[in-house]
């Protein structure tokens, strides 16, 4: 790493909730280190105009357009960025319609919100904006899938000037530590999210996204997903988009420097206490808590994972792209956990430890909170 970048602080972005309150609290906590900053807020109007974003308009915040311009104000006022999202996927498909409301969409983010940068998916919208300002910065999303430097050229010709890969990455370190080489020599900024616990290699990753932009919702992929996490728990230490706080420096050694906490959808009151987690660089609790799971499922009230129990987790995890080696080692680890019960569920759920074939998995249909998101939505998908 060279010295420049060595010096350079580290930054956090934060879902946006639209409370001056929540960001004051969080301004107020005194990160234990000085090398971690708060830099960037990110959201957008939950009705998502045409084009929307990575979150149904009932799962995040609602705020007017006047509201929204003077939360951006008030958070420049405090030294932040922000950054609107339109992330969800997209294509004009030759509709004039369309293109008549995404221009005056457009118009009141880029005329009256002025955000310091767009989260964007579609290439194509991508170019489009490109057309109509060649100056805002443009962050690729996670949602547009970036895996390798391949998938990362496709977007050279927009000028990007970050990248939120695809969030199998944060387990792929092959394939990041290729990106980050190449980001740094075409001026990119990497970031990682943290909290987000989607499946590794995610089936349904596409038909989620698609089926969001078309019926502006995602609970039942949401459901499923969750239902393989607590079916087999080595998916909660196998998922890429999952960074303790312990665990940043291992990525800051790869030059990374910007990390994304996820949860919109979660409650505003949840946010401080994991900011503060990831600039203290420590937690003393319930890993769950940390992470962006759908909030109606209360999944940290009834299942437990000791985050300061996964220390050097990290250390000896695969560093090659061979799926079984890392179920393998997600799975000792997720035993090991769960025999010293430092993983556990609350809701009457048992697991069984099968040594022979290096396993941990749900007895049945599991305990009360378990057994109705498995009865409710698990009949339909085959894992």
């Amino acid at each position: 790493m060279n010295k420049e970048l060595k010096n350079k602080k580290t930054q956090l972005s934060i879902p946006c909730h639209w409370s001056k309150e929540i960001i004051e609290e969080i301004l107020s906590q005194k990160p234990r280190l000085q090398n971690i900053e708060l830099k960037e807020v990110y959201g957008a109007l939950a009705h998502g105009g045409p084009i929307g974003h990575g979150r149904s308009r009932t799962a995040v915040g609602q705020v007017s357009e006047n509201n929204a311009v003077s939360f951006v104000k008030f958070l420049h006022s405090k030294g932040l960025k922000f950054t609107y999202l339109l992330n969800a996927p997209f294509k004009f498909n030759q509709d004039k319609n369309l293109l008549k409301k995404v221009n005056q969409y457009l118009f009141w983010i880029l005329e009256e919100l002025k955000p310091d940068a767009l989260s964007i998916s579609s290439h194509e919208l991508m170019r489009y904006v490109r057309k109509i300002d060649n100056e805002i910065p443009i962050y690729i999303s996670t949602i547009a899938g970036v895996k390798t430097v391949e998938d990362l050229k496709r977007f050279i010709d927009i000028k990007p000037i970050r990248v939120i890969p695809h969030h199998d990455v944060g387990k792929e370190w092959k394939n990041l530590k290729k990106i980050v080489e190449f980001s740094q020599k075409n001026g990119i900024e990497v970031e990682l999210m943290v909290t987000e616990s989607c499946l590794y290699q995610c089936p349904n990753r596409e038909k989620h996204y698609e089926y969001l932009s078309k019926e502006n919702q995602d609970a039942p992929f949401h459901l499923v997903c969750n239902a393989r996490k607590f079916i087999l728990p080595r998916e909660f230490l196998l998922a890429g988009g999952i960074i303790r706080p312990e665990d940043l420096s291992f990525y800051e050694e790869m030059g990374i420097r910007h990390f994304k906490i996820t949860g919109r959808s979660k409650p505003a009151n949840w946010l401080p206490e994991v900011v503060n987690a990831y600039q203290q660089r420590r937690y003393k609790g319930n890993l769950i808590r940390l992470l962006g799971i759908d909030p109606s499922l209360k999944a940290e009230e009834w299942f437990f994972i000791d985050n300061q129990a996964l220390n050097g987790f990290l250390k000896n995890f695969p560093r090659t792209n061979n799926l079984d080696a890392k179920i393998k080692y997600c799975e000792k680890w997720a035993i090991k956990l769960y025999l010293q019960k430092k993983l556990y569920a609350l809701d009457g759920s048992y697991y069984l430890v099968d040594e022979k074939n290096n396993s941990l998995k749900l007895i049945g249909q599991g305990g009360k909170k378990i057994s109705f998101i498995i009865k409710n939505e698990l009949s339909q998908s085959k894992f």
